[in-house]
């Protein structure tokens, strides 16, 4: 049985996406796959277990059977960070290796889905340093390329974690970047001993936030068209210009949702009628009924928000850094990206999976 840990060296890198879309392969090819996520950081019961609403995700894509009480055995409540601040939480590691002995059972790969990034889990001495080592497992490192950052980060990890370090995936790459990846950077990590499975490219379907993601995360008030809030935005729009100049950004913008401030009607009619998916209207100031009207029409969600233009521009550019896996279309996107871009013969290869 082999084990692979997907880890990274800064959160929200990719690693649920690598997990779906490497174990799809793995399944498709005909391997018996396990996926289990030691320590997971966000809670939710299911049929009365406490689990991690992203292993119960993954669990549920990839359509595995093993029992939940073995998907998350260690899961970061609020309870249990006070009593680890208090004292040491004991049996953690027992818990994780009992449960991975059990989700191993019968299996030819058990995928071990990360948290965070490798050092997560070090006050309570379950980091990804320590699981990798526990677990006996290979590591195959996911990170968004951060320029000069990105290559001490790998080093570093690289060094800590020797021979059990298979490789890496590059991901959310930029066009203008790829040629720099592939002629400096790819060579570079290969000379030190790395080889990169793959680069996948940024992608506007991944990188979209649900709009009631951004709802939650502004705490908005919807005035309107509340059934459209499951739809994608990809580009989000700032309507601080002349009425001309911002309708030619909003019809160049696909699936974009655009920022303003609601004593703004002008833009917001232009922006309505310029087919936007989403009006966010700041300064807690609502619109006229002319403009809720053409939105109720046009089915343009508006959502008014407390914060001025400039925060809630910053906190959208959060929420979209630290998106989630969770809507079908962003899965199927991501699974055949990692499909297409991803060098599995050179993966099995590494793995020491053979058929």
């Amino acid at each position: 049985m082999v084990s692979v840990y997907v880890g990274s060296t800064k959160g929200y890198s990719g690693k649920n996406l690598t997990v779906m879309g490497i174990g799809q392969r793995f399944l498709k090819d005909g391997l018996k796959v396990g996926y289990f996520k030691p320590f997971g950081r966000l809670p939710i019961k299911i049929e009365g277990v406490l689990t991690d609403k992203d292993a119960w995700f993954i669990h549920r894509v990839l359509m595995l059977k093993d029992p939940l009480e073995t998907l998350c055995p260690v899961v970061m409540t609020h309870d249990m960070m006070v009593e680890g601040c208090r004292a040491e939480v004991p049996g953690l590691k027992g818990k994780i290796l009992k449960a991975f002995e059990a989700v191993s059972k019968g299996k030819d790969v058990v995928l071990i889905g990360g948290a965070g990034k490798l050092e997560s889990g070090k006050s309570f001495n379950i980091s990804g340093y320590d699981l990798v080592e526990k677990l006996n497992a290979s590591a195959i490192l996911v990170d968004r390329y951060d320029r000069e950052f990105y290559l001490d980060a790998v080093l570093d990890a690289h060094g800590r974690l020797g021979e059990r370090l298979l490789g890496g995936i590059l991901n959310r790459v930029h066009a203008g970047y790829v040629e720099k990846l592939q002629d400096l950077i790819v060579p570079f990590l290969e000379r030190k001993g790395i080889p990169v499975f793959g680069i996948l490219p940024y992608d506007a379907v991944l990188g979209s936030v649900i709009i009631a993601d951004i709802v939650e995360a502004l705490a908005g008030d919807v005035l309107c068209c509340r059934n459209k809030i499951d739809g994608l935005i990809e580009h989000f729009l700032i309507g601080g210009m002349q009425v001309d100049r911002a309708l030619e950004y909003i019809r160049k913008a696909r699936n974009n949702a655009v920022i303003v401030g609601g004593d703004r009607a002008d833009i917001q009619l232009a922006a309505i009628e310029a087919a936007t998916q989403c009006l966010i209207l700041t300064g807690n100031l609502y619109p006229n009924e002319i403009v809720i009207s053409r939105a109720e029409m046009r089915g343009v969600p508006i959502v008014v928000v407390r914060d001025d233009t400039y925060s809630v521009a910053k906190k959208v550019q959060e929420v979209s850094r630290k998106l989630r896996l969770r809507e079908k279309e962003k899965v199927y996107c991501g699974i055949r990206l990692i499909e297409e871009k991803v060098n599995f013969a050179r993966l099995y290869e590494a793995l020491g999976i053979s058929f």
